[in-house]
């Protein structure tokens, strides 16, 4: 080999087609699937994305109606704001990662009351404690951490230990 040095040069306009973004799939009539990549145990999110959608036209006036919240209320998952663009409805949505592994819970829209509703599924893949700190993708903010239920057992634990040992000695403490 002697001298020459050897390196691997990418070139910048190939890429590898992926961006950071959430990944927006329609599936059969009515549903469409959000893939919203790695998060975190225990953390509530605000997300923010748009999907295609068509107004309901009224035929007794011609005109149109904004898309409507449907559904029941998740605590997990919720719509909290909905906004017509151009090319689509640009949903934010609240979704605390309760579980590890495999996530999937849906929200539900409908273009009017009379329209039938449009299922998104939010599908995610979620970390437990210690395994890592993921990169959110564009639109994915955390916006709180809850308290586990683990996390109240062994506080519990320690305070009572603690008391225990604070009355077996006074002075130490």
């Amino acid at each position: 080999m002697g001298d020459k040095e050897h390196h691997v040069h990418f070139s910048g306009s190939i890429g590898l087609g992926k961006d950071n973004n959430i990944m927006i799939q329609p599936q059969r009539h009515g549903q469409i699937d959000a893939h919203l990549g790695f998060l975190q145990l225990h953390h509530r999110y605000h997300l923010e994305f748009s999907i295609p959608w068509n107004l309901c036209t009224h035929k007794d006036r011609g005109g149109t109606a904004p898309a409507i919240i449907a559904g029941n209320h998740n605590p997990n998952c919720h719509i909290i704001d909905l906004a017509q663009e151009k090319e689509g409805l640009r949903l934010k949505v609240e979704l605390l990662a309760y579980k590890e592994k495999v996530l999937k819970e849906e929200v539900q829209l409908m273009c009017c009351k009379a329209g039938t509703p449009l299922h998104v599924q939010l599908n995610a893949r979620v970390l437990g404690k210690d395994k890592g700190t993921p990169m959110l993708r564009n639109g994915i903010r955390s916006v709180a951490v809850e308290r586990s239920n683990e996390d109240e057992v062994l506080g519990t634990t320690l305070r009572a230990s603690l008391n225990l040992q604070s009355q077996q000695n006074p002075n130490k403490f």
